[in-house]
């Protein structure tokens, strides 16, 4: 009895953020490589941040799974990643994962959040500018693949 009671707890956990530890290493490359492909390959990209000590990486974990990631650069306040499995997007982990960088941003002292998403991005475009994000402008040839990026930041 009590054994069907713990499961159906552990089957209703709620997610939550944690900071990112080396064995999330694997999850992150594997997650970016699959969502962030249209851009480039982010095969060295995503380890020279992940071990930079000016980035903080964030983990999604429900039910023990990671499910998503987020990347803050401590120094600009720019959101260099926001990664969520593709069958777990629209659950409001990407939302979770947006607020918990702002509220670091915050605590470092920062003002503003910035970031770049894909100009052609639409579904990217649309979740930021719900958000609160405006755009400030495009970079040219920004992503591995030579996409133009649109500059979004938010005041917090």
């Amino acid at each position: 009895m009590i054994k069907k009671k713990e499961e159906r707890k552990y089957v209703k956990q709620r997610g939550f953020i944690r900071l990112a530890i080396k064995d999330d290493y694997s999850f992150i490359r594997k997650l970016s490589s699959e969502v962030f492909s249209a851009f480039g390959d982010y095969g060295e990209i995503i380890p020279q941040w992940f071990v930079n000590s000016y980035i903080i990486t964030v983990i999604y974990v429900k039910n023990g799974h990671p499910l998503g990631f987020a990347m803050l650069s401590v120094l600009s306040g720019e959101i260099l990643a926001i990664a969520v499995i593709p069958k777990y997007q629209r659950n409001g982990i990407g939302s979770a994962l947006l607020n918990h960088t702002q509220g670091l941003a915050s605590k470092l002292g920062l003002n503003r959040v910035l970031l770049h998403t894909g100009k052609e991005n639409d579904v990217a475009h649309y979740f930021f500018q719900n958000a609160g994000f405006k755009v400030l402008g495009t970079q040219e040839k920004y992503y591995p693949k030579g996409q133009t990026a649109l500059i979004m930041s938010k005041g917090i």
